[in-house]
């Protein structure tokens, strides 16, 4: 009867919502993980400390701002700005990031002013935008879970997800998406870099981790990033993000 068709729908609907994290994929937990604030123009300041393995100590601060285009297919542009102390001008980078997974990245040498093409290029220490941006080609790896595990307190899911120099992977937890842990494996399952989250700030509707080290096992290095400033900003001049045309 049309009463019992009527019941057995929203059945159906109940039992559709009380589909929890717990049945969500690989992909679809990182790509929740990726996408977390997709959409927020934001701009943030980072203060970042790095120690090699002669214990030399660098420092460096840059302002970061963020700036989305959902409806295009280059959806997502950042703008890195190096701020040293006293006169010296700082580095400046450009990443664009499409739907594809491409991204494409230009730095601005201080000194001389020119634009290098990065796109393609390995990243440095010095640029290493794995905390800043995931590109949505990690989705199409083969991923998988891992058992799960227990990180500052949070229950995650560990994503593995396999890729050309070995396999990556991610502690996420199943409410807010947020990545706790990161750790990068060589083909021999060696670990070659692990990067560890503390202090969770929760500024309103977004939470993020505002404490990051990461240990490169590999080139015996030790980098810290600390957020000293995280605000959302309707970016009012878009200039910042295309790259300046040759003089």
């Amino acid at each position: 009867s049309m009463l019992k068709y009527i019941q057995s729908i929203s059945i159906f609907l109940i039992m559709q919502s009380a589909i929890s994290a717990n049945e969500l994929s690989p992909n679809e937990i990182l790509e929740k993980a990726i996408k977390r604030i997709d959409g927020i123009d934001h701009e943030m300041q980072i203060q970042i400390k790095s120690k090699d393995k002669n214990d030399k100590l660098e420092k460096t601060n840059l302002q970061i701002s963020v700036l989305w285009q959902l409806d295009q297919d280059k959806y997502k542009l950042i703008h890195i700005k190096e701020k040293p102390k006293g006169k010296k001008k700082g580095r400046q980078l450009w990443v664009h990031t499409f739907k594809d997974g491409k991204e494409k990245k230009w730095i601005r040498m201080p000194r001389s002013g020119k634009i290098k093409d990065l796109t393609g290029k390995k990243s440095s220490q010095k640029v290493d935008l794995s905390s800043i941006t995931m590109p949505l080609s990690l989705l199409k790896k083969d991923l998988s879970f891992l058992k799960d595990d227990i990180i500052n307190g949070v229950s995650c899911k560990i994503v593995k997800v396999k890729n050309k120099s070995g396999y990556i992977l991610f502690w996420i937890d199943p409410i807010d998406y947020i990545v706790h842990k990161k750790q990068f494996f060589d083909k021999e399952s060696k670990l070659q870099k692990e990067v560890l989250y503390s202090e969770l700030s929760d500024s309103g509707d977004i939470k993020f981790y505002t404490q990051e080290i990461i240990k490169n096992k590999k080139k015996n290095s030790i980098v810290e990033i600390f957020v000293t400033e995280f605000k959302k900003k309707t970016h009012e001049d878009v200039n910042l993000f295309n790259i300046p045309l040759k003089k």
